[in-house]
């Protein structure tokens, strides 16, 4: 384990760079602003192959890339990175150096300082040192926000008499990326990568990072070699933590590094203390001599190397007028090497937290005058973990001197990408005036994404997707339901991930934090279905999943009896075979208490099920043909009180198919099949609720990593919308 990040890292040198398929010996030279040649540094989006393991890429400079594999017990551990087949290029001991053959000898500055970095992360002292990090946990002491606003592209040159850094109110700076609050049918934010867009805005794919290192005529304005290692180090092992935090984000650092020795005195009295050395430096690295040669360079690194987003980030010895600070939205952060009180041994954590700025995150900590509200980051939520006014604040990275990031922080610097399995729906009680659409869905890669849908603001904004159960790996399939054990009540989720069936909540009140998830039984598959039923006294719990041969298994979980047990898994259904998923209600009809009613998708057949208070299961008929991905079954208001099954379920041709039975029938019967939404193509999975919106059929449906939304009106007439993506 390199540094204290939980994560098994090795380095790997070849004689290419093996993403832009060319040797870098070959590319042009270039000369950095000592005057020494040095190679130059093409990259891409692909990373190197992996290693064993699932290993990939987390830092390239050049020819040297370090190579992890988070550790089990981490986010995106074993659990999630299942070893590939074929031969590994790497030996399985972390901290290991491997050089492929036919590298010629010498390695530029760049990557001679990310492979000594990484040699010195790996050494037994620097593992001690972060074991015993100074102030670790301490809340950030800063009487002021470490943020400030530069000035915008095209201007001629920083204002005389503007303070360096001023501080940055609440909001979004003159320079942060426009927001990009999804809301239903919302397009995609700016298109990265052309000179002058927002070049970050979402810690998601790869970043270019430009380390400058910016030294001055007199032994203390400069940095030994044991100095400048210790600095790529520092920021090697925070990026660490970022990219293996969220395996889902999938991200990959790409660096350049400049050492800049000036002729400039240091002043202390200087009106911008930053502009004194920052200027030349820019000059020196051929590009304007002011805050547009920031902008200019990069721009030229986010190019040259190929990646999605780019930033700088200058470290120096020159006095400042504060030790570090950034601008939120980019393009550049400012450090002391001395780093304050908190050392370079905290290099680390403070590069990550200006780093969060940099991608759209808020200080948390009280001193910086935050609040709760404003709109942060790629998708406009609020600062709801800031110190002075958050009920209960929670360790975050942006608050206090942690590896950690509260819910909030996550949205902010725009995590949340790509999703899987199927997504579940429901319109919360006591969560908003109107009753909010939470909605909760496998990530594309790991654990669970949580996202949901201000239904009291206009456009009914999709707000603050966070990340939950990364230590369950890729999730397969799951169910949820807002229960009422609470007020107003919290989210349970039934979750399988292979063949293991889990089960997680999320509190209704305060910091709204999810519950590490429980497994509750093995030899499962297919996708599950979780009520909370009107049986017993608080409403036990009733969950259908499809057995992993034949059958269906049935749990219940008892809240009359203290600690709320589950039941062992029932088998039944065997004579249908292998079922792929099922959905579950607690219906209306029958008498008494009402029966529990079940859809179970068989092949590419819908069959009805039936429990009655006898707790014997029927099969009924088999109702549909031609689908495929999982029902959504509800008890609709239609019907004249009757109410009505409503079935939707993707067609096996593209498109979506609605069932319904008319319950107010003599014999009720179900309906043939009402194809819609057909321009969404292939549908993966869905969820469906009835909503109090004039009593809409709501449908969330997932195609490919996306979530799109389709609506139908009550009444006579009724008709569905058109599909619009919402995630």
């Amino acid at each position: 384990m390199a540094g204290d990040v939980p994560v098994d890292e090795r380095a790997l040198i070849t004689p290419t760079d093996a993403a832009a398929g060319r040797s870098l010996l070959a590319a042009p030279a270039r000369a950095d602003a000592t005057g020494l040649a040095e190679a130059g540094n093409p990259a891409s989006d692909d990373g190197a192959p992996p290693g064993a393991g699932g290993e990939r890429t987390l830092h390239r400079y050049g020819r040297v890339q370090v190579l992890g594999r988070p550790r089990d017990g981490a986010p995106g551990g074993a659990g999630l990175l299942a070893a590939r087949t074929g031969a590994g290029l790497l030996p399985p001991a972390d901290g290991s150096v491997v050089s492929t053959t036919g590298i010629s000898p010498g390695l530029n500055r760049a990557e001679t300082l990310g492979l000594d970095a990484f040699r010195l992360r790996a050494s037994t002292a620097y593992r001690r040192r972060k074991q015993d990090r100074p102030r670790d946990g301490h809340p950030w002491d800063m009487d002021r926000p470490c943020t400030d606003v530069p000035p915008p592209r095209g201007s001629a040159g920083p204002d005389p008499d503007r303070p360096a850094p001023r501080a940055f109110a609440n909001g979004r700076s003159l320079l942060q990326s426009p927001l990009m609050t999804l809301t239903a049918g919302a397009a995609a934010g700016p298109v990265a990568g052309a000179a002058g867009s927002p070049t970050s805005s979402k810690l998601e794919g790869s970043v270019a990072i430009g380390l400058i290192l910016v030294e001055g005529p007199t032994v203390d304005l400069q940095f030994t070699a044991a100095e400048r290692t210790k600095v790529v180090a520092e920021v090697q092992n925070g990026l660490s933590w970022y990219a293996t935090t969220n395996p889902a984000a999938d991200l990959m650092f790409h660096y350049d590094i400049q050492l800049v020795r000036l002729p400039v005195p240091a002043n202390p009295k200087a009106a911008d203390l930053e502009a004194l050395w920052r200027d030349p430096a820019m000059g020196r690295l051929g590009h304007a001599a002011n805050f547009d040669g920031v902008y200019d360079y990069v721009d030229a690194l986010r190019a040259r190397l190929g990646t999605r987003w780019a930033y700088c980030a200058f470290f120096t010895k020159y006095p400042l007028g504060y030790f570090a600070y950034s601008s939120v939205g980019g393009p550049r952060i400012v450090m002391s090497y001395a780093n304050d009180g908190w050392g370079p041994d905290n290099i680390d954590r403070v590069f990550t937290h200006e780093t969060g700025h940099i991608f759209g995150a808020p200080d948390e900590y009280g001193g910086a005058g935050c609040d709760c509200g404003g709109q942060w980051g790629a998708f406009g939520a609020p600062n709801g973990n800031c110190d002075t006014c958050a009920p209960a604040p929670a360790d975050c990275l942006m608050r206090s001197n942690s590896f950690a990031l509260c819910r909030y922080t996550h949205s902010h610097i725009g995590w949340g990408h790509g999703v899987g399995g199927n997504p579940a729906l429901v319109q919360s009680k006591g969560l908003g005036r109107l009753g909010n659409f939470d909605v909760v869905v496998p990530s594309a890669f790991a654990g669970l994404t949580h996202v949901w849908r201000d239904n009291d603001a206009a456009g009914f904004p999709w707000r603050d997707p966070w990340q939950t159960a990364q230590s369950l790996g890729r999730v397969d399939a799951l169910a949820m339901v807002q229960s009422t054990l609470a007020n107003p009540g919290p989210l349970e989720v039934a979750v399988r991930a292979g063949s293991a069936l889990h089960f997680l909540w999320r509190d209704s009140t305060g910091a709204f934090a999810w519950h590490d998830p429980k497994q509750l039984a093995q030899g499962v598959g297919g996708v599950p279905s979780l009520v909370q039923s009107r049986l017993g006294a608080k409403g036990n719990f009733e969950l259908l999943i499809p057995a992993a041969d034949v059958g269906i298994l049935h749990l219940w979980r008892n809240h009359d009896v203290y600690g709320y047990p589950w039941s062992p898994p029932r088998l039944f259904g065997a004579n249908l075979g292998r079922v792929d998923a099922v959905s579950l209600i607690h219906g209306t009809l029958g008498g008494g208490a009402g029966m529990l009613e079940a859809v179970a998708r068989v092949g590419s057949r819908l069959v009805h099920l039936t429990r009655d208070n006898s707790a014997v299961w029927r099969t009924g008929p088999v109702f549909g043909e031609g689908v495929t991905g999982n029902p959504s079954l509800i008890q609709s208001s239609f019907s004249d009180g009757a109410r009505n099954f409503e079935v939707v379920v993707p067609a096996a041709g593209g498109g979506l198919i609605h069932y319904y039975r008319n319950n107010g029938a003599p014999t009720p019967f179900w309906s043939g099949p009402r194809p819609f939404a057909a321009a969404l193509g292939k549908v993966d999975a869905v969820s469906m609720i009835q909503s109090n919106f004039d009593g809409h059929l709501e449908v969330l449906a997932r195609v490919g990593d996306e979530l799109h939304m389709v609506w139908r009106s009550s009444g006579a007439g009724a008709t569905w919308s058109a599909p619009r993506r919402v995630f």
